[in-house]
């Protein structure tokens, strides 16, 4: 008789001397896919390059790449704008990748950015999550799957130690996922880069086993990786003007990077841009922080007073001492709405980790 596996992990803590910080995070959705393109208007190549919202770190690489190869191409097709100087609008790991990789490649470059330290590439819990979104048409789903791929063997090449110049931030760690969440891995297992998941039950010694599917796969490290890439600006000459832009007028170089996260929509006026709120409460004081090396990705059901219930999302990463999350509310861009979310993450990791 085939017995499933139980793997016993050690819960995290988070009672109030456990809680370093609750954090209410902004990002940039847009809405089926992120815009990744290039065009010339008055006088000016633009590239863009926003959108990513919830799954920047994840393609990072791939959309980075892809946007320097837009810009190579138009400069073959438009030979009068080679050797003009550069400016990235972003401070983000978009902006400051692309900055990094055209320094590199000899191009002259200057960041312009409203905000440099609190910006959400700095507030990520460390998923790498590649599903596309549900209103994706069949070819932005192969663009999710291309420019995913892309971003992942770049962050396993960091890893093995042969990435040119980053050297820290991601690592493979077993991940948990209930069996109803489908995180988009499938072509990496088809391309061999991901293992086949393996069905077992998860306890956190409080009386309950939980069926999910185990993955060993990435934990992005965001704070790690953002103090790599700035560390490599510096060491690189890249200026950064901190100053809020109206227009693309406002810029005066003719060749701009646009990666303003939630400025583009003002800057493009694209309405499928759409801000989503999350929020995720950071840990202190671990006791066995070694043990908490997983990443968990599940849905519970709760109770509301009212008698109602709903599905919520459990996330726990190993991000410095832990953090926990998550919410997703679109249309929402207020730092200080919705608090009481902060309260229902606790409640439902209460019922999950049973502490």
């Amino acid at each position: 008789m085939n017995t499933k596996k139980v793997i016993q992990l050690t819960p995290p803590q988070f009672s109030p001397e456990h809680i370093k910080e609750k954090i209410v995070c902004i990002r940039a959705h847009r809405e089926r896919i992120f815009e990744v393109s290039t065009q010339i208007r008055e006088n000016k190549l633009i590239c863009h390059n926003y959108g990513q919202g919830g799954a920047g770190w994840t393609f990072l690489f791939g959309c980075v790449n892809e946007s320097i190869r837009q810009l190579e191409h138009q400069l073959k097709d438009h030979a009068h704008f080679k050797d003009k100087p550069l400016a990235i609008i972003g401070a983000g790991c978009y902006g400051l990748l692309t900055a990094i990789l055209l320094a590199r490649k000899g191009h002259q470059v200057h960041i312009i950015a409203k905000e440099t330290e609190d910006i959400a590439s700095y507030k990520a819990a460390g998923f790498f999550f590649p599903r596309a979104r549900k209103s994706s048409t069949p070819q932005e789903i192969a663009t999710f799957t291309t420019l995913g791929l892309e971003s992942y063997k770049t962050y396993k090449q960091i890893i093995a130690g042969e990435h040119p110049f980053i050297k820290q931030g991601p690592k493979l760690i077993p991940a948990y996922y209930g069996l109803d969440i489908d995180p988009g891995f499938a072509p990496y297992i088809e391309q061999g880069l991901i293992d086949p998941p393996e069905k077992v039950s998860i306890a956190f010694g409080n009386g309950n086993c939980y069926d999910v599917f185990k993955y060993t796969t990435l934990f992005i490290n965001a704070p790690v990786l953002m103090q790599e890439l700035q560390k490599i600006r510096i060491e690189l000459g890249i200026p950064i003007t901190q100053v809020t832009l109206d227009s693309f007028d406002d810029v005066n170089e003719s060749i701009v990077f646009n990666c303003a996260g939630l400025g583009a929509k003002e800057l493009t006026s694209d309405k499928r841009i759409v801000p989503v709120q999350g929020h995720l409460i950071t840990l202190k004081n671990q006791p066995n922080l070694d043990e908490l090396q997983y990443m968990i990705n599940v849905k519970v059901t709760m109770t509301n007073a009212l008698g109602k219930s709903r599905d919520e999302l459990i996330y726990f990463a190993p991000k410095e001492s832990g953090i926990l999350g998550i919410t997703f509310i679109r249309g929402q861009d207020s730092l200080t709405a919705n608090m009481h979310e902060f309260d229902r993450i606790l409640e439902r990791c209460h019922y999950f980790f049973g502490k």
